[in-house]
């Protein structure tokens, strides 16, 4: 009997690192994630207007020690959606997440962007950017970047 023991991941080689109860940190990207999504958090959809709002509401509370929570953009919401991740979103859907985000996400989030009453929304099923009206419910998972990472970029290029 020859079996291959499982060893587990550790935190250091781990790319999505749980930065406290509330923040998950991408080391790729140096993107801090809201853990959960806001339908995890409030069980309740929100339209895009309202997904700005939960927003603010989050950097009042400096929630994670941050002030500066934001809707993703499209760009980042595509880094995290992987194929072979497969993470149990709500009502049993399959998202193409990273297990260190909590099981029960709802599959589509709102991202920053503006075209009219279309919003932008990425979907963690597909991997499938598609607008929406405005006023559609969905859910949003906000980001902030490390401005320490940004600075590191800049010197860099220098």
């Amino acid at each position: 009997m020859n079996e291959v023991s499982q060893v587990p991941e550790k935190q250091e080689d781990k790319r999505f690192v749980e930065k406290g109860p509330f923040v998950v940190f991408d080391k790729v990207t140096q993107i801090y994630w809201m853990k959960k999504d806001s339908w995890q958090d409030k069980g309740k959809f929100f339209n895009w207007h309202e997904s700005r709002e939960y927003a603010d509401k989050k950097n009042i509370r400096s929630i994670g020690g941050f002030n500066d929570w934001r809707l993703a953009t499209t760009e980042e919401a595509q880094t995290l959606f992987d194929e072979s991740f497969e993470n149990p979103g709500k009502s049993g859907t399959l998202l193409h997440i990273d297990k260190t985000f909590p099981e029960g996400g709802f599959k589509t989030i709102w991202l920053a962007g503006d075209t009219s009453t279309r919003r932008p929304r990425f979907d963690f099923s597909t991997g499938q950017l598609a607008n929406a009206d405005e006023y559609t419910f969905g859910a949003v998972r906000l980001c902030r970047k490390d401005p320490h990472s940004q600075d590191k970029m800049k010197k860099r290029r220098r």
